[in-house]
Protein backbone atom coordinates (compact mmCIF):
# COMPACT_ATOMS: atom_id res chain seq x y z
CA UNK A 1 0.00 0.00 0.00
CA UNK A 2 1.12 3.58 -0.68
CA UNK A 3 1.13 5.84 2.37
CA UNK A 4 3.37 8.78 1.36
CA UNK A 5 3.33 11.71 -1.04
CA UNK A 6 5.72 14.45 -2.05
CA UNK A 7 3.91 17.71 -2.77
CA UNK A 8 5.57 20.31 -4.97
CA UNK A 9 4.28 23.46 -3.26
CA UNK A 10 6.68 25.94 -4.84
CA UNK A 11 4.86 28.45 -7.04
CA UNK A 12 5.11 27.40 -10.68
CA UNK A 13 6.51 30.02 -13.09
CA UNK A 14 3.85 28.98 -15.61
CA UNK A 15 1.04 29.76 -13.14
CA UNK A 16 -0.02 33.32 -13.94
CA UNK A 17 -2.41 35.01 -11.51
CA UNK A 18 -3.56 38.52 -10.70
CA UNK A 19 -4.57 37.40 -7.20
CA UNK A 20 -1.15 36.85 -5.64
CA UNK A 21 -0.56 40.40 -4.39
CA UNK A 22 -1.47 39.23 -0.87
CA UNK A 23 -0.96 35.42 -0.95
CA UNK A 24 1.23 32.90 -2.77
CA UNK A 25 -0.06 30.75 -5.62
CA UNK A 26 -0.33 27.71 -3.36
CA UNK A 27 -2.72 29.58 -1.04
CA UNK A 28 -5.20 30.69 -3.69
CA UNK A 29 -8.73 29.74 -2.58
CA UNK A 30 -10.30 26.44 -3.61
CA UNK A 31 -13.74 26.41 -2.00
CA UNK A 32 -12.78 27.27 1.55
CA UNK A 33 -9.26 25.82 1.53
CA UNK A 34 -5.93 26.72 -0.05
CA UNK A 35 -5.30 25.25 -3.50
CA UNK A 36 -2.57 22.87 -2.38
CA UNK A 37 -4.64 21.65 0.57
CA UNK A 38 -7.42 20.59 -1.80
CA UNK A 39 -4.91 18.43 -3.65
CA UNK A 40 -3.65 16.95 -0.39
CA UNK A 41 -7.25 16.22 0.65
CA UNK A 42 -7.70 14.08 -2.50
CA UNK A 43 -4.58 12.10 -1.63
CA UNK A 44 -5.54 11.74 2.03
CA UNK A 45 -8.87 10.21 1.03
CA UNK A 46 -6.91 7.64 -0.98
CA UNK A 47 -5.01 6.58 2.17
CA UNK A 48 -2.02 8.92 2.11
CA UNK A 49 -1.12 10.00 5.63
CA UNK A 50 2.51 11.09 5.30
CA UNK A 51 3.36 14.21 3.29
CA UNK A 52 6.70 15.74 2.39
CA UNK A 53 5.77 19.28 1.35
CA UNK A 54 8.39 21.14 -0.69
CA UNK A 55 7.87 24.85 -0.10
CA UNK A 56 9.57 28.02 -1.29
CA UNK A 57 11.24 30.52 0.98
CA UNK A 58 8.13 32.74 0.90
CA UNK A 59 5.61 29.96 1.71
CA UNK A 60 5.45 30.53 5.46
CA UNK A 61 1.68 31.09 5.31
CA UNK A 62 1.17 27.59 3.91
CA UNK A 63 3.32 26.00 6.61
CA UNK A 64 1.37 27.87 9.31
CA UNK A 65 -1.98 26.86 7.80
CA UNK A 66 -1.11 23.17 7.58
CA UNK A 67 0.30 23.07 11.10
CA UNK A 68 -2.70 24.87 12.58
CA UNK A 69 -5.72 23.84 10.53
CA UNK A 70 -5.21 20.61 8.66
CA UNK A 71 -5.99 17.04 9.66
CA UNK A 72 -4.59 15.73 12.96
CA UNK A 73 -4.04 12.18 11.68
CA UNK A 74 -1.39 13.06 9.08
CA UNK A 75 2.35 13.41 9.38
CA UNK A 76 3.88 16.49 7.74
CA UNK A 77 7.48 17.16 6.85
CA UNK A 78 8.46 20.46 5.24
CA UNK A 79 11.43 20.87 2.93
CA UNK A 80 12.40 24.43 2.05
CA UNK A 81 13.62 24.83 -1.53
CA UNK A 82 15.59 28.03 -1.97
CA UNK A 83 16.23 29.59 -5.36
CA UNK A 84 19.74 28.11 -5.21
CA UNK A 85 18.44 24.56 -4.73
CA UNK A 86 17.57 22.29 -7.65
CA UNK A 87 14.43 20.18 -7.62
CA UNK A 88 16.57 17.16 -8.46
CA UNK A 89 18.66 17.63 -5.32
CA UNK A 90 15.59 18.15 -3.12
CA UNK A 91 13.86 15.02 -4.46
CA UNK A 92 17.09 13.04 -4.11
CA UNK A 93 17.35 13.98 -0.45
CA UNK A 94 13.73 12.96 0.20
CA UNK A 95 14.26 9.65 -1.62
CA UNK A 96 17.34 8.90 0.50
CA UNK A 97 15.32 9.50 3.67
CA UNK A 98 12.27 7.49 2.55
CA UNK A 99 13.09 4.24 0.77
CA UNK A 100 9.49 3.55 -0.19
CA UNK A 101 7.10 4.30 -3.05
CA UNK A 102 5.35 7.67 -2.96
CA UNK A 103 3.14 9.97 -4.98
CA UNK A 104 4.66 13.09 -6.53
CA UNK A 105 2.16 15.85 -7.27
CA UNK A 106 2.24 19.55 -8.04
CA UNK A 107 0.03 21.89 -6.01
CA UNK A 108 -1.91 23.03 -9.11
CA UNK A 109 -2.51 19.66 -10.85
CA UNK A 110 -6.02 18.32 -10.45
CA UNK A 111 -7.80 15.20 -11.67
CA UNK A 112 -10.92 13.34 -10.55
CA UNK A 113 -10.86 12.68 -6.81
CA UNK A 114 -10.95 8.90 -7.36
CA UNK A 115 -7.94 8.86 -9.70
CA UNK A 116 -5.26 8.38 -6.98
CA UNK A 117 -6.89 5.05 -6.12
CA UNK A 118 -6.64 4.01 -9.77
CA UNK A 119 -2.89 4.67 -9.71
CA UNK A 120 -2.54 2.67 -6.49
CA UNK A 121 -4.51 -0.20 -8.04
CA UNK A 122 -2.31 -0.16 -11.16
CA UNK A 123 0.80 -0.16 -8.97
CA UNK A 124 -0.48 -3.10 -6.90
CA UNK A 125 -1.18 -5.11 -10.05
CA UNK A 126 2.18 -4.43 -11.73
CA UNK A 127 4.79 -3.93 -9.01
CA UNK A 128 5.76 -7.60 -8.91
CA UNK A 129 7.07 -7.30 -12.46
CA UNK A 130 7.84 -3.55 -12.63
CA UNK A 131 8.34 -1.45 -9.51
CA UNK A 132 9.17 1.68 -11.45
CA UNK A 133 7.32 4.88 -12.30
CA UNK A 134 3.65 5.38 -13.18
CA UNK A 135 2.69 8.63 -14.88
CA UNK A 136 -0.71 10.24 -15.38
CA UNK A 137 -1.99 11.58 -18.68
CA UNK A 138 -5.25 12.88 -20.11
CA UNK A 139 -6.59 13.47 -23.58
CA UNK A 140 -9.11 16.01 -22.27
CA UNK A 141 -8.09 19.21 -20.47
CA UNK A 142 -10.31 21.67 -18.64
CA UNK A 143 -7.50 24.24 -18.51
CA UNK A 144 -7.39 27.33 -20.69
CA UNK A 145 -3.60 27.24 -20.98
CA UNK A 146 -2.10 24.83 -23.55
CA UNK A 147 -0.12 21.79 -22.44
CA UNK A 148 3.51 21.49 -23.45
CA UNK A 149 4.43 17.91 -22.48
CA UNK A 150 2.98 14.79 -24.05
CA UNK A 151 3.57 11.08 -23.55
CA UNK A 152 4.20 8.86 -26.57
CA UNK A 153 2.96 5.41 -25.66
CA UNK A 154 2.90 1.78 -26.64
CA UNK A 155 -0.05 0.39 -24.71
CA UNK A 156 0.54 1.40 -21.08
CA UNK A 157 4.28 1.92 -21.66
CA UNK A 158 5.77 5.36 -22.23
CA UNK A 159 8.32 5.42 -25.04
CA UNK A 160 9.02 9.14 -25.24
CA UNK A 161 8.11 12.51 -23.73
CA UNK A 162 8.02 15.51 -26.05
CA UNK A 163 6.42 18.90 -26.54
CA UNK A 164 4.70 17.61 -29.68
CA UNK A 165 1.53 15.53 -29.27
CA UNK A 166 1.69 12.15 -31.03
CA UNK A 167 -0.73 11.48 -33.86
CA UNK A 168 -2.19 8.50 -32.01
CA UNK A 169 -3.60 8.72 -28.46
CA UNK A 170 -2.18 12.12 -27.46
CA UNK A 171 -1.93 12.20 -23.67
CA UNK A 172 -0.98 15.46 -21.99
CA UNK A 173 1.25 14.71 -19.01
CA UNK A 174 -0.05 15.64 -15.59
CA UNK A 175 2.27 16.57 -12.70
CA UNK A 176 0.83 13.66 -10.76
CA UNK A 177 2.81 10.41 -10.63
CA UNK A 178 3.45 7.37 -8.48
CA UNK A 179 7.13 6.71 -7.90
CA UNK A 180 7.95 3.02 -7.41
CA UNK A 181 11.09 1.80 -5.70
CA UNK A 182 13.17 1.68 -8.88
CA UNK A 183 12.50 5.37 -9.51
CA UNK A 184 12.99 6.43 -5.87
CA UNK A 185 16.35 4.62 -5.84
CA UNK A 186 17.25 6.36 -9.09
CA UNK A 187 16.51 9.69 -7.42
CA UNK A 188 18.52 8.76 -4.33
CA UNK A 189 21.55 7.97 -6.50
CA UNK A 190 21.51 11.24 -8.47
CA UNK A 191 24.71 13.25 -8.33
CA UNK A 192 24.41 16.82 -6.98
CA UNK A 193 23.44 19.39 -9.57
CA UNK A 194 26.49 21.42 -10.69
CA UNK A 195 26.60 25.00 -9.45
CA UNK A 196 25.03 27.30 -12.01
CA UNK A 197 23.20 24.54 -13.89
CA UNK A 198 19.56 25.33 -14.74
CA UNK A 199 16.93 23.85 -12.48
CA UNK A 200 15.04 20.91 -13.96
CA UNK A 201 11.28 20.53 -13.80
CA UNK A 202 9.63 17.27 -12.79
CA UNK A 203 9.01 16.46 -16.47
CA UNK A 204 12.72 16.94 -17.25
CA UNK A 205 13.68 14.62 -14.38
CA UNK A 206 11.24 11.99 -15.64
CA UNK A 207 12.58 12.36 -19.20
CA UNK A 208 16.11 11.74 -17.95
CA UNK A 209 14.93 8.61 -16.17
CA UNK A 210 13.20 7.39 -19.31
CA UNK A 211 16.50 7.71 -21.18
CA UNK A 212 18.08 5.14 -18.84
CA UNK A 213 15.88 2.47 -20.39
CA UNK A 214 13.91 1.79 -17.23
CA UNK A 215 10.22 1.01 -17.85
CA UNK A 216 7.74 3.82 -17.32
CA UNK A 217 3.99 3.24 -17.53
CA UNK A 218 1.04 5.61 -17.74
CA UNK A 219 -2.58 5.55 -16.59
CA UNK A 220 -5.09 7.69 -18.44
CA UNK A 221 -7.32 10.07 -16.50
CA UNK A 222 -10.69 11.14 -17.85
CA UNK A 223 -9.61 14.79 -17.66
CA UNK A 224 -7.08 17.11 -16.12
CA UNK A 225 -7.36 20.63 -14.77
CA UNK A 226 -3.95 22.24 -14.50
CA UNK A 227 -4.53 25.54 -12.72
CA UNK A 228 -2.37 27.89 -14.75
CA UNK A 229 -4.62 30.96 -14.90
CA UNK A 230 -7.28 32.65 -12.81
CA UNK A 231 -9.90 31.31 -15.20
CA UNK A 232 -8.66 27.82 -14.36
CA UNK A 233 -9.06 28.63 -10.66
CA UNK A 234 -12.67 29.64 -11.31
CA UNK A 235 -13.22 26.38 -13.24
CA UNK A 236 -11.79 24.36 -10.32
CA UNK A 237 -14.10 26.04 -7.83
CA UNK A 238 -17.09 25.31 -10.08
CA UNK A 239 -16.03 21.66 -10.22
CA UNK A 240 -15.68 21.47 -6.44
CA UNK A 241 -19.11 23.05 -6.02
CA UNK A 242 -20.60 20.49 -8.39
CA UNK A 243 -19.09 17.74 -6.22
CA UNK A 244 -21.05 19.36 -3.34
CA UNK A 245 -18.92 17.99 -0.49
CA UNK A 246 -18.19 21.50 0.80
CA UNK A 247 -21.08 23.47 -0.69
CA UNK A 248 -22.16 24.85 2.69
CA UNK A 249 -23.66 28.11 3.92
CA UNK A 250 -21.72 29.05 7.05
CA UNK A 251 -22.88 32.65 7.55
CA UNK A 252 -26.24 33.86 8.72
CA UNK A 253 -28.20 35.36 5.81
CA UNK A 254 -31.32 37.56 5.64
CA UNK A 255 -34.46 35.60 4.89
CA UNK A 256 -34.94 37.55 1.65
CA UNK A 257 -31.72 36.23 0.06
CA UNK A 258 -32.33 33.83 -2.83
CA UNK A 259 -29.93 30.87 -3.06
CA UNK A 260 -29.61 28.83 -6.26
CA UNK A 261 -27.36 25.82 -5.46
CA UNK A 262 -24.58 24.96 -5.50
CA UNK A 263 -23.23 27.76 -3.31
CA UNK A 264 -20.47 27.94 -0.69
CA UNK A 265 -20.49 30.82 1.80
CA UNK A 266 -17.69 30.97 4.36
CA UNK A 267 -18.16 32.25 7.91
CA UNK A 268 -17.99 36.05 8.42
CA UNK A 269 -19.55 36.93 5.06
CA UNK A 270 -22.03 39.79 4.77
CA UNK A 271 -24.97 39.49 2.34
CA UNK A 272 -27.61 42.18 1.93
CA UNK A 273 -31.37 41.98 1.63
CA UNK A 274 -32.89 40.51 -1.58
CA UNK A 275 -29.49 39.45 -2.99
CA UNK A 276 -29.51 36.50 -5.40
CA UNK A 277 -26.59 34.04 -5.14
CA UNK A 278 -25.95 31.13 -7.48
CA UNK A 279 -25.54 28.88 -9.13
CA UNK A 280 -21.80 28.13 -8.79
CA UNK A 281 -20.90 30.86 -6.30
CA UNK A 282 -18.19 30.91 -3.65
CA UNK A 283 -18.04 33.77 -1.14
CA UNK A 284 -14.78 33.76 0.78
CA UNK A 285 -14.51 34.78 4.43
CA UNK A 286 -14.51 38.58 4.76
CA UNK A 287 -16.35 39.29 1.50
CA UNK A 288 -19.53 41.36 1.15
CA UNK A 289 -22.51 41.37 -1.23
CA UNK A 290 -24.89 44.34 -1.16
CA UNK A 291 -28.66 44.59 -1.25
CA UNK A 292 -30.34 43.42 -4.48
CA UNK A 293 -27.02 42.26 -5.98
CA UNK A 294 -26.95 39.23 -8.29
CA UNK A 295 -23.91 36.92 -8.22
CA UNK A 296 -23.64 33.90 -10.52
CA UNK A 297 -20.77 31.59 -11.56
CA UNK A 298 -18.35 33.63 -9.51
CA UNK A 299 -15.86 33.84 -6.66
CA UNK A 300 -15.96 36.85 -4.33
CA UNK A 301 -12.72 36.91 -2.36
CA UNK A 302 -11.70 38.17 1.07
CA UNK A 303 -12.41 41.92 1.54
CA UNK A 304 -13.99 42.19 -1.92
CA UNK A 305 -17.31 44.05 -2.15
CA UNK A 306 -20.14 43.63 -4.62
CA UNK A 307 -22.05 46.91 -4.28
CA UNK A 308 -25.81 47.04 -3.92
CA UNK A 309 -27.78 46.45 -7.11
CA UNK A 310 -24.84 45.16 -9.13
CA UNK A 311 -24.61 41.97 -11.17
CA UNK A 312 -21.54 39.74 -11.34
CA UNK A 313 -21.46 36.76 -13.68
CA UNK A 314 -18.55 34.47 -14.65
CA UNK A 315 -15.93 36.35 -12.67
CA UNK A 316 -13.52 36.46 -9.80
CA UNK A 317 -13.87 39.62 -7.73
CA UNK A 318 -10.98 40.64 -5.48
CA UNK A 319 -10.32 43.96 -3.73
CA UNK A 320 -7.87 45.10 -6.42
CA UNK A 321 -9.08 43.34 -9.55
CA UNK A 322 -12.05 41.77 -11.30
CA UNK A 323 -11.35 38.91 -13.71
CA UNK A 324 -11.85 37.53 -16.33
CA UNK A 325 -14.98 38.53 -18.31
CA UNK A 326 -17.03 40.62 -15.94
CA UNK A 327 -20.65 41.55 -16.41
CA UNK A 328 -21.32 44.24 -13.83
CA UNK A 329 -24.44 46.33 -14.46
CA UNK A 330 -26.67 48.38 -12.21
CA UNK A 331 -30.13 46.96 -11.93
CA UNK A 332 -33.01 49.24 -12.67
Amino acid sequence: MIHSAVILAVSSPSHQSQLTYNRPHTMLPALGKPLVVRLMDFLNRAGINHFNVIVGEQEGALVSYLNAHWLPNVELEFVVKSTADSLSDVLAEIARSHDEPFFIASYNSFIHANFPRRLIKHYSETRHTCDSLILSGASSSLSRAPHNSYAHTDGHSVTEISSTPPAHRPLALIDFALAGRDFTRYLAALAPTPVGAPDKTLVHIISDYLQTGQPVSIVEAAWTLQVQTDEDLLALNKYLLAESQDAHILSELPGTVQIIPPVRIDPQVSVGQHACLGPNVYLERGSSVGNDAVVRNAMILDHAIVPAGERVDNAIVAPRVRIPAIDVRSRS
